[in-house]
Formats: structure tokens, C-alpha cells, sequence
């Protein structure tokens, strides 16, 4: 089998941005012998995380999952670009739109963002493409061409795919960033465009992960997935959600999932092959928000939670289940709740008492081994308060079903390591109150 190649462009520059960034093109192991074959293309945000490293060491080494598919023959040769980010650029030109910060008073990290995500669009269809268009070998229709993009790269890719559908008809939107949520408060502030009808789209792939903390709720996800559903989108055939139970916010967590849209753009069809209900199994009677996770695993790999599935309740006096798996408690009791799709079928026995507090507290204490100096801070993801030169601590209300993926890290960018040098990386998911205390022996 021939080698994939990736090609560099570099300082490539944009008018509407005014400023210049780096293109990488992946083109596929049969690109230079097939030289009258025109190829599907990937266009991805965070380009310079998807071939290479990013700070954090990891990557999503799609080229490497991709070259694996093609040699299985489980989908078809595909060219990808992959767009670098600006950096401190980034988070203006993920965005499509910010909030009132006198009427709403939103903190200082929110309302400091200047939207560039109308510009970022044009770059991306009006210069970029035509670009690639006429530099490689592609298949320029829409109905060939699709958008992936992770955390607020997920955003853009939503924001963007939804108003262009004439040159996006295939959408990957991975661990979006729809809210902003304060760390200190919980308080919410949405930054998603809530569709309101159906476009041409062939398809749209959602997913979040179950321990991406408390800026990632997949609240948000799976409702933007629903409200895709209302618009009269299709599941399974135009619309797919899967709700990771093991993933956190990082490029290796991305990187452990992407041949999952992958496959579902261009993949080959396939059977379901095992199906299973996850989730908590205690709910209580106040709860609104409580749900299972049902998760339809295919042939391929791909794992897909269904949003629109059947499910059997043997005492229907104790709960009720909707479609998308939300949990609907009626009485103190236990029952079986049973799922089936495709004669495939599974069973989870689930448990109704009087009160589940839906905000849960937990504590966290550090120790860190070499004592650190006074203007430093530690960070798990959310702060932690320093109590001398040794240790620090902090007490969070967090709602239930938080997953916290984290890295101990420091004001300076120096994280929690092994001996090794390798990076240490903890997962706590919150059903009930908490107590962790963990010892740091040595920042890299």
C-alpha cells in the first residue's frame, strides 16, 4: 500500500482576517499514482493538534486513523485540511457571537471575546476552499465535503455548518463549546444559535464526553442533538449523538473517537452488534434531569446513543422512560427497564427513592512535594485555594453527573508528572459527596 503524504502551506493569508496561518493537506495513499481520481474532503479547525502534537503532548493523529480505515477497507480515501489556529486569536474567530455584558454582567473571560466567526466563515469558504480546490484533486460539490472541529472548534463547525449547508452537507461536532459557564457561580450563558428548521444536510455527528467538567455539560450537547431531531432531521440517517461515559476534554480522548465520524461520513454500511444502558441507577423522585445512556455499538466500532429508542418498564407505576433515555420517576420503588433495537436487547434494574440532591459538594486537597512559590496557584481545572507553600485546597458545589477529566497544573503552565515526565491525569465522575486528596510529586 502507497504512503499517505501531508503538505505544509505555509503563511497562507486571509483578507477578511488579516493575518496569515499555516494549512496542513493530508492526501490519501493511492493520491499520486490515482491521478484521475478526485477525493472527499475533510476541512478541520485546530489544524495544527490534528497531524502533530499540541501543547499538552497529545494529538488527534487522525492521519494515522484514517491510513488504519482505509487499509481494513472500512471508508473510502478522503483529503484533509487542517486550518491552524491564531492562538490568542482563537476564541474570537470560534465565535459567532458574545453577550451583553452590562445587562447580563457576565465575566470578564466572556464578555472580553471580539466574535470573528462571521470573517473566520468567509476565510474558510471563500478562500480557503477555492484554495484546495484548485491546488488538489477534489470533489468540490457539498454533498462531498465536510467540517470537523472539537471544543470551540465544535461550536464553529456547528455555527458554520448550519447557515452553509451549500458547501458543508457533512458536520462534526465534537465536545462543543455552547455555554459559558462560570467556574466560581455555575451560572450559564448560552453562546449556541438554537436551529429552527431543517437544511440540506446529509449528515451531523454530535458527541461530549461524560467527564469534560463543568464548561462541557452534556445537557448542552444532547439538547442541541434533540432540537436537531425537532427540525425534522433524521436519526441515525442525518443526525447521530453518542454520549462518551469514559472521555474527557483532550485531543487523546478525540483522537480515541473520531473514527467513529469518520465512519459514519464515509464508512461503508454496517450491523448493530451489541447494545447496553448506562448510567446511574438510583434516581430520586425530585429529579428532572436524570437520564440513561443508551448505547448502540455497530460491526465498524462506532457507537452511536440512541435518542429516539423504546424502552420496557416492568413496573410502570415506579418510572417512565422517555425516548432520548431521561428518567421520569413516579413513585419510591425498583423496576427492570429494558432496551431493545434491532432483537437485540438489555436491561438495567433502576431504583426510585424520596430525594437526590442535584448539586453534590466536593472537596479537593493537594500536596505538593516541592514547595511552591507564593505567586503560583494550582488548577483543576477549577482554582484551588493555597493554604502555605505545600498545600492547597477547595470545597465546589457541583451539579450531579459532573465528570471532572483534570490535570494539576500551575499558573507558569507546569503540570502534574510522573517520574517519567509522563503526564498525570485524574477523573472523578460526582453522584454523591466527595473527598479527594491527592499528593503532586513532580511539575513539568
Amino acid at each position: 500500500m502507497s504512503k499517505h503524504s501531508i503538505v505544509e502551506i505555509l503563511n497562507f493569508k486571509s483578507s477578511y482576517l488579516q493575518n496569515e496561518r499555516n494549512l496542513y493537506v493530508y492526501l490519501p495513499p493511492s493520491y499520486e499514482q490515482a491521478q484521475d481520481t478526485k477525493y472527499p474532503v475533510l476541512y478541520m479547525h485546530d489544524g495544527q493538534n490534528i497531524f502533530h502534537p499540541a501543547f499538552n503532548g497529545q494529538s488527534w493523529n487522525i492521519h494515522h486513523v484514517v491510513n488504519k480505515l482505509i487499509e481494513q477497507g472500512e471508508m473510502q480515501e478522503i483529503i484533509i485540511v487542517g486550518i491552524e489556529n491564531m492562538k490568542e486569536e482563537r476564541a474570537n474567530e470560534y465565535s459567532f457571537h458574545t453577550l451583553d455584558e452590562d445587562s447580563l454582567q457576565v465575566p470578564p473571560a466572556l464578555a472580553c471575546i471580539q466574535p470573528k466567526g462571521e470573517l473566520y466563515e468567509r476565510f474558510i469558504v471563500n478562500e480557503v476552499k477555492p484554495f484546495i480546490d484548485e491546488q488538489f484533486r477534489t470533489k468540490k460539490e457539498a454533498k462531498y465535503t465536510a467540517l470537523m472541529g472539537s471544543s470551540r472548534g465544535g461550536a464553529i463547525t456547528y455555527h458554520i455548518g448550519l447557515k452553509r449547508p451549500d458547501v458543508f452537507s457533512m458536520l462534526a461536532i465534537l465536545s462543543p463549546y455552547f455555554y459559558y459557564v462560570d467556574p466560581h457561580t455555575l451560572q450559564e450563558f448560552s453562546q449556541v444559535n438554537i436551529p429552527v428548521q431543517k437544511v440540506n444536510h446529509k449528515k451531523i455527528w454530535v458527541d461530549v464526553g461524560e467527564y469534560e467538567g463543568v464548561l462541557i455539560r452534556v445537557e448542552h450537547v444532547k439538547d442541541i442533538a434533540n432540537k436537531l431531531l425537532t427540525c425534522g432531521y433524521q436519526y441515525g440517517e442525518e443526525v447521530a449523538y453518542y454520549q462518551d461515559d469514559t472521555a474527557a476534554h483532550t485531543e487523546a480522548d478525540w483522537e480515541a473517537r473520531v473514527h467513529m465520524p469518520l465512519l459514519y461520513f464515509f464508512g461503508k454500511e454496517t450491523k448493530l452488534a451489541a447494545v447496553e444502558l448506562k448510567g446511574r441507577s438510583i434516581f430520586g423522585l425530585n429529579e428532572k434531569a436524570g437520564s440513561l445512556n443508551a448505547v448502540k455499538t455497530y460491526s465498524n466500532g462506532v457507537k452511536v446513543t440512541e435518542l429516539q429508542g423504546e424502552y420496557q418498564v416492568a413496573d410502570k407505576r415506579v418510572v417512565s422512560i422517555a425516548k432520548d433515555g431521561t428518567v421520569i420517576p413516579k413513585s419510591v420503588g425498583k423496576t427492570v427497564v429494558q432496551f431493545q433495537s434491532e432483537g437485540i436487547k438489555t436491561s438495567k434494574e433502576i431504583e426510585i427513592v424520596d430525594y437526590v440532591s442535584d448539586r453534590v459538594p466536593v472537596s479537593m486537597q493537594v500536596k505538593s512535594i516541592d514547595a511552591l512559590p507564593d505567586v503560583l496557584r494550582i488548577y483543576a481545572d477549577l482554582p484551588l485555594k493555597r493554604v502555605d507553600s505545600y498545600h492547597f485546597y477547595n470545597q465546589f458545589i457541583l451539579p450531579i453527573d459532573t465528570g471532572l477529566g483534570f490535570r494539576f497544573y500551575l499558573d507558569n503552565g507546569k503540570g502534574e508528572v510522573k517520574e517519567s515526565g509522563a503526564p498525570v491525569y485524574h477523573r472523578i465522575m460526582i453522584t454523591h459527596p466527595i473527598h479527594k486528596k491527592f499528593t503532586v510529586e513532580k511539575w513539568l
